[in-house]
């Protein structure tokens, strides 16, 4: 006699997108050998036919007077209309439609944990980080810091700025990164950034309140990663604090921004001096977080308190120290603006505006309505504070915890995962120009390094 196994086949289930608020009974259908109760009528009617498509069937209207409240129903129909038009108009893809989308994001963007950078013990609670030019195998240079704790002036007179450089391998096509100088600074630095003019160049300001530039030198004739140095150019104090973002306009315009609403340009040509101020109107009371710059004249700030604004100059002004801008306000965010990028979406200029809560603008640059000039893209919680986009902006990447990634496609809302090795949560990420190379951190005393292959 064969033995029978028991075996359960898979539920199919279709959630529901609305709750359900009554439960019904269910009846057994099944066939008994009971006699029917006395009270049920065993014998044959005829059964009035009904329209099962259209539902036109006619009822014997009871003889008690029945009341209807209109004002409730209209009331009902009022609620209930834009649920069902939202729900026809937007319905919730399948599990499988997600899947698909997820697996065809991975095979199209594959990003790969690459190499842990160490700071050798010097345990802060974040981290700054930058690249350079490439040196070899289309893999950039490396520039990482890291921040201690502040309440107010910067008493860590230990800090380093490390240099990491890529070294090809001799099995196998790749690289490592390899720390191969190191510069003492006299204090924390608030803030990074790479002059995309000549990216063997660099500025960063300290907690308090210098500006510096350095220089990237590699040593020429084919010499050893080993000889390269970190040059010092310029150096400058300032009365208004440390710098909370650094642009580049030029290649010799360096443009700082402050907490307290204050934007300076320094000419670097001859030597670093300070070209113009501009001071946001009284009507702006929040700080600074981030600014990125479009060109001369004109740049975009953000606010602690969710505000964007936009700043230009619409023509030539009589040389003094003081500029006069024109200001727009942008759409506004909820939370805090942790994150703005410049970046290109078919050809365009668009600025990349990210707060806490991970919620994400697209600001065309080429309208003055924002109603019509923007993308809003929601990033899936935990709150992602930090963002980086691909060259065409339609990839978001985050840093999440324990050194994952996490990147989303704007174009049709597919997201995918890394999984990360370390411990902590990644409050910084950037990306290189090339787009093949991510850094995000600080865990403890370590950065992770991705490479995104295309």
């Amino acid at each position: 006699m064969d033995v029978l196994s028991h075996y359960s086949s898979p539920v199919v289930e279709f959630p529901a997108t609305q709750p359900l608020e009554k439960q019904y009974a269910l009846v057994d259908n099944c066939t008994g050998t009971d006699p029917p109760p006395p009270s049920a009528d065993a014998g044959t009617a005829t059964q009035e036919k009904q329209h099962a498509a259209t539902q036109t069937e006619q009822r014997v209207a009871s003889s008690e007077a029945v009341e209807y409240d209109e004002r409730a129903l209209a009331k009902w129909l009022r609620q209930i209309c834009p649920m069902v038009e939202q729900e026809l108009m937007h319905p919730t893809p399948l599990m499988d439609e997600q899947t698909m989308s997820q697996a065809t994001l991975e095979e199209e963007q594959k990003v790969y944990t690459y190499q842990k950078i160490v700071m050798g013990g010097i345990e802060n609670s974040q981290g700054l980080a930058i690249w350079l030019c490439v040196h070899t195998n289309n893999a950039p240079v490396l520039v990482v810091t890291t921040v201690a704790p502040h309440d107010d002036w910067c008493e860590h007179v230990d800090q380093q700025l490390k240099l990491f450089v890529p070294q090809r391998m001799t099995h196998g096509n790749f690289v490592i990164y390899s720390e191969v100088k190191t510069l003492p600074l006299k204090s924390c630095l608030r803030s990074l950034c790479t002059n995309p003019f000549n990216k063997h160049m660099f500025a960063g300001s300290t907690m308090d309140g210098e500006l510096f530039v350095w220089l990237y030198e590699q040593a020429r004739g084919g010499g050893s990663d080993a000889n390269v140095d970190i040059k010092q150019m310029y150096s400058v104090s300032s009365t208004q604090g440390a710098a909370v973002a650094l642009d580049w306009v030029t290649e010799t315009l360096l443009l700082a921004c402050y907490a307290n609403g204050s934007i300076r340009q320094w000419d670097l040509s001859k030597q670093m001096t300070l070209d113009w101020e501009y001071c946001l109107p009284g009507t702006v009371t929040s700080e600074l977080t981030a600014m990125v710059a479009l060109g001369i004249d004109d740049f975009v700030v953000g606010t602690n308190d969710g505000g964007t604004f936009r700043c230009w100059s619409t023509g030539r002004q009589a040389a003094s120290a003081k500029k006069q801008l024109q200001l727009l306000a942008l759409r506004r965010h909820r939370f805090m603006v942790s994150t703005l990028l410049r970046t290109e979406m078919a050809g365009h200029q668009f600025v990349l505006s990210c707060d806490l809560s991970g919620q994400a603008f697209y600001h065309d640059m080429r309208h003055a309505d924002e109603d019509m000039a923007q993308l809003i893209v929601q990033i899936p919680l935990p709150f992602k504070n930090v963002v980086a986009c691909s060259r065409d902006g339609n990839i978001i990447y985050c840093p999440s915890s324990d050194g994952a990634l996490e990147y989303y496609r704007v174009s049709d809302g597919a997201h995918a995962h890394v999984k990360g090795a370390l411990r902590g949560k990644g409050s910084l990420i950037r990306s290189s120009d090339n787009g093949c190379w991510l850094i995000t951190g600080l865990y403890g005393d370590e950065f992770q390094i991705f490479y995104v292959e295309h």
